[in-house]
């Protein structure tokens, strides 16, 4: 796990309190009491489907890339999906604008015997089709309750609108890096004369001998993904479901109090809007900041007392309970796999005539 990765856990933590209290702290009104109170108002039936959705939102990300790769070419194990989504959650959640979660599944996929090039597209272009579908989710919300978005304050609007242009700039350019494997390589091999200079590497002329080698076999699975455009699809669906499973957390919490259908679907909307405004800043998690929209989003709609109570709540499930869970799936597969050789993932013979 390393000691680099126990660091970040430990900061997102303090981070995650801090802002719990700054939250409740921030509230008039707000106690203990009155949190107890509200959970033992809540339906426990749609606690459990805002917890079933929780489990579905993990489960369909390991569905995606599992799909991905066996476009590529590679089969893996439905239990495997769910390590590579919960190193994936979990080391995003701890570190600033997730950088870590794509690295970390990709150690874990790399350690089951799948290639470096196989597990570099294949998790680029999962990212492309997160990115995509929460922007897609995006373009829903403005056409379906344009009015939820003015609703918010100016500060808020203007962090979902640099939010939005973020998750654009971000997905253009990985699309680049598959597209363009000459981008990818130059950045490596950049890295890779940084490093040499720095005397970090002994032999930086042999990496590159490697590089050459990874690049031609990275544009071979390049090409072959992006001829199989059923597998793009899939892969986009699956992107698709899970974030709508997550977004939902909230409208199932907001159901539990005993809300109409309507106004539920109205705090959904809501939450896409906070969804993307949350990546427009580096922190962790997006810690605090989601905690902020969400309220800012709900102000008009019920006391500021609830709002809060039901944000603690919903973001209670969709972030810090499913990131617990991840760890716990990150530490067991990690145990197993500790000391043993790697675990070959069934290579699948595809004829070049079909597309899956």
């Amino acid at each position: 796990m390393g000691k680099k990765n126990v660091v970040w856990s430990l900061i997102a933590a303090i981070i995650a309190i801090l802002t719990v209290w700054a939250i409740m702290s921030g509230t008039k009104n707000f106690s203990i009491d009155s949190f107890t109170k509200y959970l033992k108002s809540c339906n426990p039936c749609w606690l459990v489907v805002a917890f079933g959705l929780m489990f579905l939102y993990i489960l369909f990300e390991g569905m995606a890339v599992l799909r991905v790769c066996k476009g590529l070419g590679y089969k893996g194990r439905f239990k495997d999906g769910l390590l590579y989504s919960s190193a994936d959650i979990y080391f995003s959640a701890i570190t600033p604008s997730a950088t870590g979660g794509q690295p970390a599944c990709a150690f874990f996929m790399i350690r089951d015997g799948l290639p470096t090039p196989v597990t570099t597209v294949a998790l680029l272009l999962n990212l492309v089709m997160y990115t995509a579908s929460i922007m897609v989710l995006g373009l829903f919300a403005i056409i379906a309750k344009p009015a939820l978005f003015y609703n918010f304050n100016s500060f808020s609007k203007l962090l979902i609108c640099l939010g939005y242009l973020i998750l654009t700039l971000v997905g253009v350019f990985i699309l680049l890096l598959i597209k363009k494997e000459s981008i990818l390589h130059s950045l490596c091999e950049w890295g890779i004369k940084v490093l040499g200079h720095f005397k970090f590497i002994k032999h930086p002329e042999k990496l590159r001998i490697r590089l050459d080698k990874a690049t031609t076999e990275y544009k071979e699975c390049s090409e072959m993904l992006f001829n199989r455009k059923k597998v793009m699809l899939e892969a986009f669906l699956l992107n698709l479901i899970q974030r709508v499973c997550q977004i939902l957390i909230p409208a199932a919490v907001y159901m539990s109090m005993g809300a109409k259908l309507k106004d539920a679907f109205d705090v959904y909307v809501t939450q896409i809007f906070v969804t993307i405004g949350s990546n427009c800043l580096p922190v962790p998690g997006a810690m605090g900041v989601s905690d902020y929209l969400l309220i800012d989003g709900l102000r008009d709609r019920m006391t500021e007392v609830l709002a809060t109570n039901m944000e603690l709540l919903s973001r209670g499930i969709s972030f810090y309970i499913s990131v617990i869970f991840c760890l716990a799936v990150v530490i067991v597969g990690y145990v197993k796999r500790a000391g043993k050789k790697k675990i070959r993932i069934r290579k699948i013979i595809i004829r070049k005539d079909k597309l899956d």
